[in-house]
């Protein structure tokens, strides 16, 4: 239950910001955006197993290794936006935020297109 450390440390920072954040809203903000990054840490580092899991499965069923690492880069990619976003909401900018996440979304699709292509192609031979 690696969730609970997570949970004491934002419920934590949370008390302590509401707090903080009356007499100095700045200092507020910089704590809010270093514990986010603090716990942001936290969940990547956890992700190298899941990682070798998955080029271990991608290997047997002859993925190509290129199609994989895009695949990894759009995940990363939308939880590196998700968080730019949450960051600058926090903040209270929400137009920089949808900013981010339109970013996000545009560079997701132009590292699709050679999976779309892919697929259409498939498509078109299965096709009459």
């Amino acid at each position: 239950m690696e969730i609970v450390p997570v949970l004491g440390v934002a419920v934590a920072s949370t008390l302590l910001i509401l707090l903080i954040r009356q007499e100095q809203p700045e200092l507020a903000l910089l704590l809010s955006l270093a514990v986010g990054a603090l716990i942001f840490l936290f969940a990547v580092t956890r992700l190298g197993s899941v990682i070798s899991v998955l080029q271990t499965l991608a290997q047997r069923t002859g993925v190509n290794p290129q199609y994989f690492a895009l695949i990894l880069k759009i995940i990363a990619i939308a939880y590196i936006a998700e968080f730019g976003c949450q960051l600058c909401r926090d903040a209270g900018q929400e137009a920089l935020a949808g900013t981010v996440e339109l970013a996000g979304r545009v560079i997701i699709l132009l590292l699709s297109v050679p999976i779309l292509v892919t697929v259409f192609d498939l498509a078109l031979k299965l096709l009459p």
